[in-house]
């Protein structure tokens, strides 16, 4: 991301949540940022393409905690996990003004892009839960993963409205291990009494991905990798991208190759669009 767009994105962020969405026009998003209409709209189209760059920030940011989360080192599994519970409450307490605008204003444009970008974070959501819970909890819970992951999100998200709707300030430390005890108790239960599973992953994902597989077809997916091919000189992605592309090109792709590739992309704000598309070409494989 160049630094007009983030600043822009930063400083549009400030005034979404100050005067909302409908309420604030380009004109001010300039003045403060110290630039001209003819120079905004070299990086963003309109305001709604700049709330979806918003969103998709917000996406990045939280992915790459997630990501340094990830390969800390000497750090136990159940440890991780707690720290990606306070993560998540961290990132909604910073941005709570933002997404209470959104939640009031309801700004959200559906559209394709939209629709890809809110279903693609859902599906790597899920990934990161499931890759937490069989780290955290070994294989035993592997045949309840999708019912877990349903009630974690709705036990977060409880929370979470908590924060935003009394504006309290939760000691998210507190919150955390609170969580974690209360998770341990439903992984206990899981083992010791092995019922049928409610939920399958697949069953979980295939709303999501239904409203993004159009969009995401093969050949397009194959024309936005060579495209960002073109757009870096970056030695390391382009050998990323072009063994992307040669298995893209492929009438039955290597699913394992590309989910190894995908690591590459990781943390490139400017690939952050083709990251979440290849994710859930590859969910949609696998699945």
């Amino acid at each position: 991301m160049t630094n007009k767009k983030h600043l822009i994105i930063e400083q549009a962020l400030h005034l979404f949540a100050s005067k909302g969405f409908e309420s604030t026009s380009i004109q001010e998003i300039t003045d403060a940022c110290g630039i001209s209409k003819g120079s905004f709209y070299l990086s963003f189209k309109s305001k709604d393409e700049l709330l979806l760059s918003i969103f998709e920030y917000f996406f990045s940011e939280i992915s790459k905690r997630f990501t340094e989360l990830d390969a800390l080192q000497n750090v136990t599994p159940k440890e991780k996990f707690h720290q990606l519970l306070i993560i998540q409450f961290e990132e909604i307490d910073r941005h709570a003004d933002f997404i209470l605008m959104q939640i009031r204003e309801q700004t959200n444009p559906l559209n394709k892009n939209m629709t890809e970008l809110l279903a693609s974070m859902q599906i790597q959501h899920h990934t990161i839960l499931h890759k937490t819970f069989l780290d955290a909890y070994g294989k035993d819970i592997e045949p309840y993963v999708a019912d877990l992951i349903v009630m974690v999100k709705g036990l977060v998200h409880g929370y979470i409205e908590i924060i935003l709707t009394h504006r309290q300030q939760l000691n998210t430390l507190q919150l955390s291990a609170f969580l974690m005890e209360r998770i341990d108790d439903i992984v206990a239960s899981f083992i010791s009494r092995m019922p049928e599973p409610f939920l399958s992953l697949p069953m979980l994902n295939k709303n999501l991905l239904q409203n993004i597989a159009s969009h995401s077809p093969k050949k397009l997916l194959l024309q936005e990798v060579l495209d960002c091919r073109t757009n870096t000189v970056d030695e390391d992605l382009l050998v990323t991208l072009d063994v992307i592309a040669e298995e893209l090109k492929k009438d039955k792709p290597r699913i394992p190759v590309i989910k190894g590739m995908l690591a590459n992309l990781a943390g490139n704000e400017e690939m952050l669009s083709l990251q979440n598309k290849l994710m859930v070409y590859v969910t949609n494989q696998t699945d």
